[in-house]
């Protein structure tokens, strides 16, 4: 599978698979919290500094940030979608590294990414409380994700551009 040297070096330094892994195994409650308010939710969104957060009722998608509406250091933009349907959290993350070439993709589709095995399962959240903390986990991630990016375009973007 081709994927972007920048994506890689990136999700392999931030272990991504190893860290999606933990948060799995702690956020595997029961009953999953599948009637949870859809406006509490985004307002819990909202609380992390996400205030442009819409939710899609046809998809069941919060968009919390547009890959071309955020716009970084060198003109890099990165987006984020999360679903909460049934009361399991599907993430995806899709960064723009160079305004031809987006890459990112489902939490539980990156290790498959890197040629590790597929970790089909999602996370998911009985109370309020857990989804808080699982939330904030997942945009600690995410910004890290970003840091990252940036930081290597920083430093070599000359050697990261695609073969």
């Amino acid at each position: 599978m081709d994927i972007h040297p920048v994506w890689k070096k990136v999700l392999e330094e931030l272990d991504i698979c190893n860290w999606y892994k933990t948060l799995l195994a702690e956020y595997q409650g029961t009953p999953a919290f599948a009637d949870h308010s859809i406006t509490e939710a985004q307002e819990m969104i909202k609380e992390f500094g996400y205030d442009k957060t819409v939710y899609d009722a046809k998809t069941a998608v919060y968009t919390v940030e547009l890959v071309d509406e955020v716009r970084t250091v060198k003109g890099l933009g990165s987006g984020i979608t999360i679903s909460l349907k049934d009361g399991f959290v599907d993430v995806a993350m899709v960064f723009d590294l160079d305004h031809d070439v987006k890459e990112g993709g489902k939490l539980n589709k990156l290790c498959e990414v890197l040629g590790q095995p597929p970790v089909p399962e999602k996370p998911s959240f009985t109370n309020y409380k857990e989804l808080y903390a699982l939330l904030k986990k997942i945009f600690t991630k995410y910004d890290e994700i970003s840091n990252k990016v940036i930081d290597l375009y920083l430093e070599e973007p000359a050697s990261l551009s695609r073969l």
